[in-house]
């Protein structure tokens, strides 16, 4: 028996599995660095949540995302940071919606 035949066509029966499972970790590690990195500004962005130009240029120069931001006033300050983020897994895609939105909230006491 030729084993070399027979290790490439087992090679080849495997290789689109791997490869998916390749592009959803990648997809999931995407998804987790976004919200992490909301997370990390969105501090940051509830400090200038009063004056709301300030808030849009902080956003526009601190991110690599398209980033949508809401404030509520009241007795709390709440903002909301949303990002649409494509995913590149074809089964992926299916299973979560597409675009897959991040969304980070915070509130604070609004003082």
């Amino acid at each position: 028996m030729n084993k070399k035949g027979q290790a490439l066509i087992e090679f080849v029966m495997i290789l689109p599995i791997l490869l998916l499972i390749v592009f959803a970790l990648v997809d999931f590690g995407r998804i987790i660095l976004c919200r992490i990195h909301l997370e990390g500004i969105i501090g940051d962005a509830l400090v200038l949540a009063d004056d709301s130009e300030k808030v849009r240029n902080f956003l526009k120069e601190d991110s690599d995302y398209k980033i949508n931001y809401s404030v509520e006033s009241g007795r709390y300050k709440k903002m909301t940071l949303k990002v649409n983020l494509e995913l590149i897994t074809p089964g992926l895609k299916n299973i979560l919606s597409n675009p897959y939105v991040v969304l980070v909230e915070r509130s604070v006491i609004d003082e």
